[in-house]
């Protein structure tokens, strides 16, 4: 309370209050005509100042000042709120009808005051309760301007607001569905069909992200426990439901659902983005040698996945399919895990270029990504290199299929790489199958997207390590999707450098000698 009546000081409304001889109120917007006001008020008589300073004495005057304050605070306190409502709302409240030119309010008996207290906090509960949460501290600076010669209405209006900044937190009944159906009910195909995994990968994800997403408890409400907010970030990644649906399932107000959302996806790369990392090196390369690929750590691709339409430069982010898009490039290895990613680009940029700008390109020419190691092929030093296909420029460690007239041992060439880079196709389609909020349009702030487009790469990596199987049907729903949001055509790339193309000859000669072998 002490620090409301501080604002007063540093409050510089140009509104002030003057009650006039007839009983009603008059209000002053101006310096001037304040000023006039003070000079009309001002006694021109001695004698007459003199009566007036004789307030206390012998003689009982017809109105008292103290009065005259308590009358003067009564209607600032009923003009002050209804000034608060048109501010919030832009009308005219009943209230203000009521209480302003009911002038019996200026008699002096504590049955009028205590009436104006609370048709006062009446008309605050009953007309500001829906917007004051949003506007209450516009609210506090005006009343805490006016009201300041009647603690006592001061005082019941002041916590009555505080009161009624939070009526209730969650809407009574709407919340039972998680807490006495999902949570005590659900069985394991439930919860992999509508959170796809099962309970205990749920419950384990919950107290690895304990620590991050748990909330005190306050005074004012119990917070959000972490299994709930797991469950509704979840169930919006996993579904195409809007978030006045989610909010409506789970008890809490759209808002909420869009900030538990991010702060359950920035929670997920702060504690699990070790998750997406070669973290097998030598098991990859044997993977990859099973396919016909020899000394191979991943397949690189890129794929479009559609946003709402920017509101800053929207035409950067329309891709040659003519839908808003943002692009994730991935590496994933032999099993189709993601082992790097890299998404916020504009769906407008070429792949090639997007590819130069991400850390995977500096990690590979500096060879700080994977292991140290080289092969003997053919007599020379090979180090360890990833597949891509023509969108990509050939280099040293970046295999590329061959183009043009093709011979047999090309031919080979060509049919091993593509037999290998399937695994980074299929791991974008059960990404999508998964997380469908990345099959249509990701309805967040592009500012935000690469942060869910991560976040659902994470969640990938933790079902597929877990071995959480991905329901029939789901692929069907992504090609059938799909086919709205087709991909981009790839636009090839001719760059290479003579080095490049050395390694892949000697690729292309060790395979088609292992196939001679194989064939004896």
């Amino acid at each position: 309370m002490q620090n409301l009546f501080s604002k007063k000081q540093n409050w510089g409304a140009e509104i002030f209050f003057f009650v006039l001889p007839d009983g009603g109120f008059s209000i002053l917007n101006s310096k001037m005509e304040r000023e006039e006001e003070i000079r009309k008020r001002t006694p021109q008589n001695p004698e007459e100042s003199k009566n007036l300073n004789s307030v206390g004495s012998g003689k009982k005057p017809e109105m008292t000042l103290t009065d005259d304050k308590m009358a003067s605070a009564a209607i600032a306190v009923a003009t002050a709120a209804v000034a608060a409502v048109k501010t919030v709302i832009g009308v005219h409240s009943r209230i203000f009808t009521r209480l302003a030119m009911r002038r019996k309010f200026l008699r002096r008996d504590h049955d009028d005051m205590d009436e104006l207290e609370k048709m006062v906090e009446n008309a605050a509960a009953l007309r500001l309760r829906a917007t004051v949460e949003s506007s209450i501290d516009s609210l506090r600076s005006m009343m805490c301007s006016c009201l300041f010669q009647s603690p006592a209405v001061l005082a019941g209006l002041i916590d009555e607001l505080y009161i009624m900044e939070r009526a209730f937190w969650v809407q009574p009944g709407r919340s039972e569905w998680w807490e006495k159906v999902v949570l005590p009910h659900w069985d394991d195909p439930l919860w992999q069909e509508n959170f796809r995994m099962s309970r205990q990968t749920f419950m384990e994800l919950c107290e690895m992200l304990r620590p991050v997403l748990e909330r005190q408890t306050t005074n004012m409400r119990a917070p959000i426990t972490v299994e709930k907010q797991l469950a509704i970030a979840i169930w919006k990644l996993a579904t195409p439901d809007s978030y006045r649906s989610v909010a409506e399932c789970f008890g809490v107000g759209r808002s909420t659902v869009s900030r538990i959302v991010m702060e359950v996806c920035q929670a997920l790369y702060d504690v699990y983005h070790h998750v997406v990392h070669l973290t097998r090196p030598q098991v990859v390369m044997k993977g990859f040698a099973a396919k016909g690929f020899p000394h191979c750590i991943g397949a690189i691709d890129a794929t479009h996945i559609p946003i709402i339409a920017p509101a800053h430069r929207a035409t950067e982010y329309i891709n040659s399919k003519g839908y808003y898009s943002m692009v994730l490039q991935a590496l994933v290895d032999h099993e189709g895990q993601f082992t790097d990613v890299y998404a916020g680009r504009s769906g407008k940029v070429h792949d090639a270029r997007i590819f130069r700008s991400s850390p995977i390109f500096r990690a590979m020419n500096q060879g700080t990504f994977g292991p140290n190691m080289t092969m003997v092929m053919e007599g020379e030093q090979v180090k360890p290199v990833i597949l891509g296909d023509l969108a990509y420029p050939l280099l040293p460690w970046l295999m590329t299929p061959y183009s043009g007239h093709l011979d047999t041992r090309r031919q080979l060439f060509n049919d091993t790489l593509g037999c290998c880079r399937t695994v980074v196709e299929d791991a974008f389609e059960r990404l999508r199958g998964r997380w469908r909020c990345l099959l249509s349009r990701l309805d967040v702030r592009e500012r935000y997207a690469p942060r869910v487009i991560v976040a659902c790469c994470i969640l990938h990596n933790i079902c597929e390590t877990k071995g959480e199987p991905l329901q029939e049907g789901w692929e069907e729903v992504v090609r059938s999707v799909s086919r709205s949001y087709q991909q981009p055509e790839r636009q090839p790339v001719y760059v290479s450098n003579s080095r490049a193309r050395e390694i892949r000859d000697l690729f292309s000669t060790y395979m088609q000698r292992r196939e001679w072998r194989m064939q004896i």
